[in-house]
């Protein structure tokens, strides 16, 4: 039986993984109000630093990126107070407008791709090669069926089958945001 070596609960080791799982998301947010890619940076530290301290106010029932928006967006507000002297700062009516369009945009449609990543790599290895080997530049089903020394046919029921599964794998990563 294996043992835990650390002392994290579920809860926290869920709130891990949903910090962690919406970082691109979240950067992308912050970068579309600071121009500055290095504040912007620190500004999403800052950001996991208050997810983390508040991830008790959470409520698992709801969303959690509109939430951990809100929270980037109090964080943009501070930076933008501390470097408020700086001509590069926008105008706060410019930025409330562009923080009201990117969070419907990023609220608007999943993270496809970090589910899309996490079950690429929850694929068995010869899977995970195969399926990456025919949307690679110049990869078609004809030269894997070579490769493999197996028909074209059994080459494309094979590749569905993976297609299938990453499916219904990002249906179930979709469904825990």
């Amino acid at each position: 039986m294996a043992h835990r070596m650390d002392s994290r609960s579920p809860e926290e080791d869920r709130m891990i993984s949903l910090i962690t799982g919406h970082q691109a998301v979240l950067h992308r947010y912050i970068v579309s109000l600071i121009p500055n890619i290095s504040l912007a940076d620190d500004v999403l530290q800052e950001t996991n630093l208050v997810l983390w301290r508040k991830a008790d106010e959470y409520d698992h029932a709801r969303p959690f990126l509109p939430w951990a928006m809100t929270v980037a967006w109090h964080q943009v507000q501070a930076a933008r107070r501390d470097h408020g002297r700086d001509r590069h700062v926008f105008d706060d009516s410019l930025v409330d407008l562009l923080a009201q369009e990117q969070a419907a945009m990023l609220t608007a449609q999943p993270p496809l791709e970090p589910a899309l990543m996490e079950c690429l790599s929850a694929l068995p290895a010869d899977q995970h090669k195969l399926i990456l080997a025919r949307y690679e530049r110049g990869g078609s089903v004809q030269a894997l069926a070579d490769q493999h020394g197996k028909s074209p046919t059994a080459i494309s029921l094979t590749l569905m089958r993976i297609r299938k599964l990453l499916e219904k794998c990002i249906q179930q990563k979709l469904a825990m945001i």
